[in-house]
């Protein structure tokens, strides 16, 4: 299977899935999220061992996420393939967000909140196709192990960062904010499969981690700063603890007011919207 085929198999599940679609949930039939951006790092990039040095003992090198549903394999980095994918917001998800100044709007409130169990079915979904293909993959959104551990230098981190992979992939740089700046914008939301063969990686069109970002690159932005609630967004970066409070207090008061599904976690994503780099790189 080349990575042509690859592509086309990740498309086509995604596109079946009507999970994907707002119909599902008694809205207009209009797709969730746009086509998936794809990108592909090899296994071995030094970037993985040093996310693991650099944010704690915790975090997956690619062989160690592999080894936890293959527990008798003895592959390295060097074996595997990271595939990334990257969701962006519809248009009109984003024209809506645009508009609002404190609280997210419900269908930002609904891609968010669906976004678990959308991912539960296309990436089972596509590693079931895979397997039949006799390609051994793992998504790391189906571990049970994946969990939020604490970094002593950034605070709360998971054991896996989509983001970081995204990355390492080609698929975009980090943002004053933390969001990653794509070339379908920030408003995006990522996923991670780890399959085991050898397949070229896509080239990094990037060289630093903030490339992209115009505050990082001469100083000229900080719109993320003025959108940003809770206020955990300023010149010295992202305040997570901060953000996830606010998404916390927000949640309490949307389910209170019937507005959001009480089963939905907590968000916001006003920083991704109405900005320069909502939807591509800004120039």
């Amino acid at each position: 299977m080349d990575k042509n085929e690859l592509f086309d198999l990740i498309n086509q599940n995604v596109k079946k899935s009507e999970r994907s679609s707002f119909k599902a949930l008694g809205f207009d039939n209009e797709p969730m999220w746009q086509e998936p951006l794809v990108g592909f790092a090899s296994g071995g990039d030094a970037d993985f061992e040093f996310f693991k040095k650099d944010i704690g003992d915790f975090y997956w090198t690619p062989a160690e996420a592999f080894r936890l549903k293959y527990k008798n394999s003895n592959v390295v980095d060097n074996d595997l393939t990271v595939i990334s994918l990257g969701f962006a917001q519809t248009e009109m998800t984003k024209q809506l967000q645009r508009e609002e100044k404190t609280e997210p709007t419900p269908r930002w409130l609904t891609t968010r909140g669906e976004w678990e169990p959308l991912m539960e079915e296309i990436c089972s979904s596509i590693v079931n196709e895979l397997e039949n293909g006799g390609v051994q993959a793992v998504a790391i959104d189906l571990l049970p192990e994946l969990c939020w551990m604490k970094s002593e230098k950034y605070g709360k981190a998971a054991k896996w960062s989509h983001r970081h992979a995204a990355f390492v992939a080609g698929l975009g740089t980090f943002g004053l904010s933390d969001g990653l700046i794509t070339r379908q914008g920030k408003a995006m939301r990522f996923t991670t499969f780890i399959i085991k063969g050898q397949y070229e990686p896509d080239k990094r069109e990037y060289s630093t981690y903030h490339e992209w970002c115009k505050f990082f690159k001469d100083g000229s932005c900080g719109v993320c700063i003025t959108r940003c609630p809770a206020g955990a967004i300023t010149k010295n970066g992202h305040d997570k603890e901060k953000c996830s409070e606010y998404e916390d207090l927000i949640r309490e008061k949307l389910i209170r007011e019937g507005i959001m599904d009480p089963k939905y976690i907590g968000s916001c994503g006003l920083c991704q919207c109405k900005v320069p780099c909502q939807d591509s790189i800004p120039k």
